[in-house]
């Protein structure tokens, strides 16, 4: 039960969400983890603002830039580390992941988890023991657990994701029930499941090296339906926890939320990461995904007076569908 965990976040022109998940992380009953933080910002201001925390701290950290950071082993119980430049999820989690195969610590347990979460304090023994205690047959596990709402904890944000093939969109399971409803019927919910979200992810050493890192061909978004389908493919399977003490602030981690629009940019990158991995693992609906795009989704955009964005999207599918 104390085998060590790597608990990796991600950080984007914020440091008081990554400071709230942070102090939530120091209060765990379980003790046997390294933190990374990994600060994509595009400035030095908010890592100049973790590492004030940190000083204030009993823990040990250090900071270090990206190109020193996979020289070595690393003892300190936090390490912030400093990207080069913002490549998106995937490479930013990937430089973490690096590092980590790099420690061949064979028992080790590796913990994506978003910077805009908040953690109970058993969060990680009920993760540890729920993993422990599974009869899975094979190995090349991706493991998510469920996501309440932050701002209104007795709800449910998520059980998993599911992917709708014709259109290629995704969805939330469980989204907006209760904890005691997700309990009686989570075995139902999250057997639909085929991803877990991206905010909370866990995953074996060793399968890890089975799997490989995530896809660096989504800048954000379906990095993790495509890494389940990667474990399928050989092999490998999905597990979703009955773990209910992670509480994820939705869209603070990416800044999606502007008057109650997706951004642009996250609208766009949305679609591209959609098409790609359609074009990779969903090819026979590929025509009915650039249909829905073409009509519901430019239709919607024209509801909610987006229009700005509307050619940027004609010319991102034009392009996606030439190559």
């Amino acid at each position: 039960m104390n085998k060590k965990v790597y608990i990796v976040l991600l950080n984007y022109n914020n440091s008081e969400d990554s400071i709230e998940c942070l102090e939530s992380i120091l209060k765990l009953h379980y003790t046997n983890y390294q933190i990374i933080i990994i600060d994509n910002s595009e400035t030095l201001q908010y890592f100049g603002e973790l590492q004030l925390w940190a000083e204030g701290q009993s823990s040990s950290f250090l900071n270090i830039d990206e190109k020193d950071f996979l020289l070595e082993s690393k003892k300190e119980k936090i390490l912030f580390v400093k990207a080069k430049e913002n490549k998106g999820f995937a490479a930013g989690n990937n430089l973490a992941l690096k590092y980590i195969l790099n420690q061949k610590e064979r028992d080790s347990y590796i913990w994506l988890l978003n910077n805009d979460t908040v953690l109970e304090k058993n969060s990680l023994t009920d993760i540890i023991s729920e993993i422990d205690k599974q009869h899975i047959s094979n190995s090349k596990v991706i493991y998510g657990t469920a996501l309440l709402e932050y701002d209104n904890p007795e709800k449910v944000q998520s059980l998993g994701g599911l992917y709708h093939s014709k259109t290629g969109l995704t969805s939330h399971l469980g989204e907006g029930i209760s904890i005691n409803e997700a309990i009686l019927n989570f075995d139902t919910i999250v057997d639909k499941a085929n991803y877990p979200i991206g905010a909370s992810m866990i995953i074996k050493y060793h399968d890890l090296e089975s799997i490989g890192l995530l896809s660096e061909d989504y800048f954000l978004f379906y990095e993790e339906l495509d890494w389940v389908f990667r474990a399928k493919q050989k092999g490998g399977s999905l597990k979703i926890l009955p773990v209910f003490g992670i509480y994820h602030k939705q869209g603070n981690s990416t800044k999606s939320k502007i008057n109650e629009q997706k951004s642009k940019f996250i609208d766009l990158v949305t679609m591209n990461s959609r098409i790609t991995f359609a074009k990779k693992y969903n090819r026979k609906n590929l025509g009915f995904i650039y249909l829905s795009i073409l009509t519901l989704t430019i239709g919607n955009r024209i509801w909610q007076r987006n229009f700005k964005v509307i050619p940027k999207i004609l010319k991102m599918v034009f392009s996606k569908a030439k190559n």
